[in-house]
Parts: structure tokens; sequence; C-alpha cells
């Protein structure tokens, strides 16, 4: 029988397998590697939470050749992860299947530099219907876990001086600083995403931040996805890794 998966290039050297029929990487997982500032050092350890069929950690393998771990609950997104390692000949990148609420019996506190994250994005009461518990409800709703259970992690495996960032939909900009307040950690860096130029508003938020009780918030420049002809934008084409 025919495998129900498909191979997709991410990045200027690296493919993932995707699942036809499961929530497939969007323009989020492309932004926010491009955002993070993700140290380098092969002595340096990254983690990323939610880490669905690994395109994130692949697509950072481009900038960084630190060691990078990913923590997912989906046995068969872990398994798409290990497969997309193997196709692209990785080193130094390890995937784990687990549950972030059960993060302490996985890994040490304090033991990593950088912790990245694309989590479910919207509270279960606003889903549309209530299927199944698993595909694309799993990746784009709090089923499993919620955005104070993704900031509990970050702050319990974050080093001192280590950094996290995270993509997620602008309108819960208040949560994200108050959870991120309610737990020791604070925002640097914020981008606001938009359609186009003549966007009335801004529907992704990329942050960056560190352990700290400091305020001292950077709003960096807009990113705009597409010029007003529909065609992606200079910095757009960048993020795809598409040659101009």
């Amino acid at each position: 029988m025919t495998e129900n998966i498909r191979e997709d290039i991410v990045s200027k050297n690296y493919k993932i397998l995707q699942k036809i029929d499961h929530y497939s990487m969007s323009t989020d997982s492309f932004l926010l590697p491009y955002f993070s500032n993700v140290p380098k050092s092969s002595k340096k350890k990254i983690i990323e939470l939610c880490s669905g069929n690994g395109g994130i950690s692949i697509i950072l393998r481009e900038k960084s050749q630190a060691q990078i771990e990913m923590l997912e609950i989906q046995e068969d997104l872990v398994e798409l992860s290990r497969r997309s390692i193997e196709l692209n000949k990785l080193t130094g990148i390890n995937v784990k299947n687990g549950d972030i609420k059960k993060i302490k019996d996985y890994y040490k506190p304090s033991s990593f530099d950088y912790v990245i994250c694309n989590p479910p994005y919207f509270p279960v009461k606003n889903m549309p219907n209530q299927r199944e518990k698993f595909n694309h409800n799993i990746s784009r709703h709090e089923i499993l876990c919620n955005l104070s259970d993704v900031i509990k992690s970050i702050k319990y495996l974050l080093k001192q001086n280590g950094k996290f960032s995270l993509v997620h939909r602008t309108y819960r900009i208040s949560d994200i600083i108050s959870e991120c307040g309610k737990n020791s950690l604070a925002i640097k860096r914020i981008r606001f995403v938009y359609s186009k130029e003549s966007s009335d508003n801004s529907k992704i938020v990329l942050v960056e931040g560190s352990i700290s009780n400091v305020s001292d918030i950077k709003v960096e420049q807009p990113l705009y996805i597409y010029k007003e002809d529909d065609t992606y934008t200079e910095e757009m084409k960048k993020v795809y890794g598409i040659d101009s």
C-alpha cells in the first residue's frame, strides 16, 4: 500500500516528510526559525516544544550547529520526524515522544540555552466542533496543552542566561505577556506580522524573551508577507529561502 506521505522542501538544503491528511507546516513554522536568534555553537543546546513533524528544528540546522532536542506528544509525528532526520542525514538532532505537562520526567531544570515553540493557538472553547482529539485539532487547539503549560515548561528548561521564542496569534499577546510575568520571564523582542502593508490588523506575532523581571520590550519593524500585487515581499522570499 502506498503511504499517505509527501516529501516537501523546507529550506535550501533540507526536506521533510508530511502526512497528507495531517496538519501541515504553515507560514508560522517558517517565520519562527527566521526570527529566532538561536545560538550557533555546537556546544549549545536548543529544544523545540510541540515540535509536530520536526520542520522547525530541521530548518534551524541551516543556521545553527547546536544540539537540538524535539518534544512532541503525537507518536505518529514523532516517527515522521525521525524519518525526516534520517532523510536529511542529520546528526545532533533528537526527537522524544512526551507531554510537556510532564516535562520534569524527561529533562533536568535549566538545561537548555534556547527554547523554541509553535504551540496550539486556540482555546478549546473556540473550536468550531468537537471532533477527534488528534491531527488538526491537537495541532491548532489547546486540547492537550495550553499557553500556561508552554510557558511553565519554558521557564523550567531555560538556563539563566538563555532565551526563548514563540509564534502565536496576535490577539493572544496580552495572555503571553501575562503568563510570562507569572513565571519570571520577560518579552524582549516583538515583531508583528501582516499579510500586506494595507492590512488593517496583524494576525501573527513573533516574540523572543528571557528569564527577567525587567520590562524592556523592543518592538521591531512589521513583517509583511505579500506585496499589494499578491506576490511575496523580498523579506518573505528570504523566510522561504526563495532566490530573488
